[in-house]
């Protein structure tokens, strides 16, 4: 082996050194180049070497994207994201219940639900407001919470439970209008709806309203019963008066009848005397009323006796 066999084995050696540091340079930049986003996300690339910022993708599908190898990157959450905000008696949703009061003073606690999305062509401006990407914190949630008072304020208790549908629009409206004048926010967040889950009354309000109607219902039952009653009465009333009307009109008519009967009698019998006939008539109607009563009994005795009619003791 000769020297130069020695001489060209270092170049090789060295030229495969320098390529595989090169392979090596060149596949960590590569590898730091390439970014991820996925569906529902932005990401946002900081480059503090050109001093630039700027946002890769709009929620709507994933991709691979090229980036500095010395950019940083940050995930932003552009897809519906929510908030809930409500507590019982043993645990809490994403915050506790918004404690506020009533027109009339009253301590109330509301549970909602509120929905919205981060705008993806504003992401990058929020970001630079937000850059620890706690915009939902330090701003969403005081926004919510002071709305929510401001909205219970001008409503009494009473009104919590009567208005519920008409207070939960409002919300929305209010809500609506509040972020899109925070200027923080850079218009980037849109809501997207607002659930007004429980308006909690405190526990003494609700005994005294249940205790209300109750007391309510029976006097509403009590005038009820007073009103059947006097319907009843005056129907009672009214069906006396027809019938003793009834009764009275049937006597004189029947009256009506046995005078012209006993006219036409005398008319045809003018040796019978009118007044011995009427006495007659009477008396025998006053026997058939007394027969009817079931307190005395009569025998009828033919013959040419005048008591033809005897009766019997009981």
């Amino acid at each position: 082996m000769d020297r130069r066999t020695f001489e060209i084995r270092p170049r090789i050696e060295g030229f495969s050194a320098v390529a595989l540091v090169l392979i090596i340079i060149v596949g960590g930049t590569l590898v730091f180049s390439i970014g991820r986003v996925g569906v529902g996300y932005v990401s946002i690339v900081v480059d503090p070497l050109f001093g630039s910022t700027y946002a890769v993708g709009d929620g709507s599908n994933a991709r691979y994207f090229f980036k500095p190898p010395w950019a940083s990157v940050y995930k932003v959450y552009v897809a519906t994201d929510s908030v809930n905000m409500w507590s019982d008696a043993i645990d809490i949703g994403d915050f506790p219940a918004v404690q506020s009061l009533t027109r009339d003073g009253l301590r109330v606690d509301v549970d909602i639900t509120v929905r919205w999305r981060v705008v993806a062509p504003r992401v990058v401006d929020l970001f630079r407001r937000f850059p620890a990407l706690d915009w939902r914190d330090r701003a969403i949630i005081p926004i919510i919470r002071e709305a929510i008072r401001n909205l219970i304020v001008d409503f009494t208790a009473i009104e919590t439970i009567e208005k519920r549908g008409v207070m939960g629009v409002l919300l929305e409206e209010s809500l609506r209008e509040v972020i899109v004048q925070e200027e923080s926010l850079s218009s980037a967040i849109d809501i997207e709806a607002v659930n007004l889950r429980r308006i909690t009354l405190p526990d003494n309000f609700v005994n005294a309203i249940e205790s209300k109607l109750a007391s309510e219902q029976l006097s509403i039952a009590a005038e009820f019963n007073k009103t059947r009653i006097l319907v009843l009465a005056n129907a009672s009333a009214q069906s006396n008066i027809i019938v003793t009307q009834g009764k009275a009109k049937s006597q004189l008519i029947t009256a009506n009848a046995t005078r012209q009967a006993l006219e036409a009698i005398t008319e045809l019998n003018p040796e019978i005397d009118r007044d011995e006939l009427t006495r007659l008539y009477l008396y025998l109607q006053t026997l058939q009323q007394l027969s009817e009563s079931g307190k005395a009994t009569f025998i009828v005795t033919p013959g040419d006796s005048n008591q033809f009619i005897v009766p019997i003791p009981p």
